[in-house]
């Protein structure tokens, strides 16, 4: 019976193929942009997530009330990580960052200014998933003065040569030694490096004092901490036994006074893969992303799709009075009015499977513009997931039924007296679709 339906629903599509062609084009432009968003959408929803361990990794970000001042920063105080490693054994892992400037990077005749050069702590490479290709991750960034380059900036610098061992002058200051190339680091992450320096390079990575917030520092926690209880203990802690007698040096109060005078000092814990969409603290390592704009930008695609589907509906209720006489002799014939239905409901399934090609055409042909535009590197990678085409050909499938369902029961309720005719019982009706 399918493939009945089938044969009958390609041969209508092709005796009618300019109504045929502007359905299709039709929908295709609807469910490409459909895609182009979805697409974006997954990307922002994405954030971070290549990180193996990313759901165990959370960011500490102070909040700070005194005299009147509200200050929400991203950063935190130097000796915080140490501390919490040392403190509490949920703490598998700690490393911090920090971005110095952009040193105006030097090797022979070579010259560049360089924005992304960030100097981190060794166990870097235990926190976050990077892809060396060569050098030894365990030891890196272990020594003073030695940077990792992603393999865009080996390339850069010093072409198919080897860079292991070569010195980077920075700012005709202070040389680095390569002991590492890695793998260019996603763009899908909340902040972006070329350059990855030693912290322990700096003397001030060893600073003791916790009432300054310069640092940018990522947990790595156990497996089953629960980051709510974790986070109240850690505040109980470093109050009593870190902030306090700093605070009693620093402005005469000890800790019981400066809470009673109203004052906070606190940190939460921010999970990795929730930064981009729902941080948007002071110091922010780059603009982050807006959880409202997924919700706009999804509504809109829906919107869209349903504008496709609408437009289908108006063109084929147009085409009731042709189509009323094949109903009519179908019905005379002897076809139930389910039959009938589910051949128009087969011929929109095609026309929109149709679409969905076209569609993928449009998308792959657009999305380098989009690109672009929103500096994302999306791409449609159809065959990366076993997933992929399935869910596009049940896109399809889905489209064809939400825009054919009105159509096929419109078209099969014609009575076959008045449809031979050419006069319908619902011929004068306006279709609320179309007003």
């Amino acid at each position: 019976m399918l493939k009945n339906y089938l044969r009958v629903a390609l041969r209508n599509l092709r005796n009618n193929k300019i109504y045929s062609l502007i359905n299709v084009i039709g929908l295709a432009v609807g469910i490409g942009c459909c895609v182009i968003i979805v697409l974006y959408v997954n990307n922002e929803l994405g954030y971070d997530k290549f990180n193996k361990q990313a759901d165990q990794i959370y960011r500490p970000v102070a909040h700070i009330f005194y005299n009147g001042h509200t200050m929400d920063f991203a950063l935190s105080p130097s000796p915080l990580g140490p501390a919490l490693q040392n403190d509490f054994p949920q703490v598998v892992s700690y490393t911090r960052m920090r971005n110095f400037g952009m040193p105006v990077m030097r090797y022979g005749d070579k010259v560049f200014s360089e924005p992304r050069f960030l100097v981190v702590d060794s166990a870097f490479f235990d926190v976050f998933t990077v892809h060396f290709l060569e050098g030894n991750p365990k030891t890196a960034l272990t020594q003073p003065n030695s940077v990792v380059l992603t393999e865009t900036m080996a390339k850069k610098y010093f072409g198919n040569a080897d860079p292991m061992g070569k010195i980077l002058n920075a700012d005709n200051k202070r040389d680095w030694m390569v002991t590492g190339v890695i793998e260019d680091w996603p763009k899908d992450s909340h902040f972006r490096f070329d350059f990855l320096g030693s912290l322990c390079t700096y003397s001030d990575s060893r600073s003791t004092w916790w009432l300054s917030n310069n640092y940018y520092t990522y947990l790595l926690l156990r497996k089953g901490t629960d980051p709510s209880s974790f986070q109240n203990a850690v505040n109980q802690d470093l109050m009593k036994k870190y902030f306090g007698p700093q605070l009693k040096t620093s402005i005469g109060l000890s800790a019981d006074q400066f809470t009673a005078a109203g004052g906070k000092w606190d940190y939460s814990l921010e999970p990795l893969p929730s930064i981009h969409l729902y941080s948007h603290l002071d110091y922010e390592l780059q603009p982050n992303g807006d959880i409202s704009y997924i919700y706009v930008f999804s509504a809109i695609a829906l919107g869209i799709l349903l504008i496709a589907c609408v437009n289908f509906v108006n063109l084929a209720t147009a085409r009731s009075e042709k189509r009323s006489k094949e109903v009519g002799i179908r019905k005379t014939l002897g076809s139930k009015k389910s039959q009938l239905v589910r051949q128009f409901l087969t011929e929109s399934v095609v026309l929109s499977l149709l679409a969905v090609v076209l569609a993928i055409g449009l998308v792959e042909l657009f999305l380098p513009l989009f690109n672009g535009i929103s500096g994302k590197e999306i791409g449609l990678r159809l065959f990366d997931s076993l997933s992929g085409i399935p869910l596009l050909v049940s896109l399809g499938i889905a489209v064809g039924l939400l825009a054919g369902i009105y159509p096929a029961f419109y078209l099969s309720s014609f009575r076959p007296s008045g449809a031979l005719k050419g006069e319908t019982s619902i011929k004068n009706r306006k279709s609320f679709l179309r007003g």
